[in-house]
């Protein structure tokens, strides 16, 4: 093979292997307003994402009362990721991963996490595959997540 030949495989594969998406990156930083965050709370959000059947997926926390997400995630199936410092609040997660057919799903837990001042420690979220589900959610339009 010639040099040129090889180094256009090498390239070719270098740009496969780094076009995917990372555990934490903020995937619509452009869609989203910036990152909320109050450096004064020792609060969390940890979404495990280790289930054996886990699809990569991205997680987006919301302020109930002003309707605006405050921090975004994309989290790669098999791994877990800790949205650190949330504000005195109440929140939900909101959900967007493609099933095995190739359909974007988006869903909203119908819960709701509250932190309050002077708080420290968190929630934990794992996500399974089960029959019945583990959470409560509805499912939401590709608007409503992104609203």
């Amino acid at each position: 093979m010639k040099k040129t030949q090889l180094l256009l495989i090498f390239l070719l594969i270098s740009n496969l292997c780094f076009s995917q998406y990372y555990t934490g990156q903020r995937v619509f930083s452009n869609k989203f307003p910036s990152e909320i965050k109050d450096y004064n709370q020792d609060t969390y959000l940890m979404i495990d994402n280790t289930c054996r059947n886990c699809n990569d997926i991205i997680v987006a926390v919301e302020d109930i009362y002003n309707n605006r997400v405050i921090q975004h995630a994309y989290i790669n199936s098999g791994d877990s990721y800790k949205f650190k410092s949330i504000p005195v609040g109440s929140y939900v997660c909101k959900y967007m991963w493609t099933d095995v057919l190739g359909k974007r799903r988006y869903e909203k837990d119908n819960k709701t996490m509250t932190y309050k001042a002077r708080e420290y420690g968190g929630y934990v979220i794992t996500l399974e595959e089960t029959t019945y589900g583990n959470l409560s959610q509805s499912s939401i339009s590709e608007n409503e997540f992104f609203d």
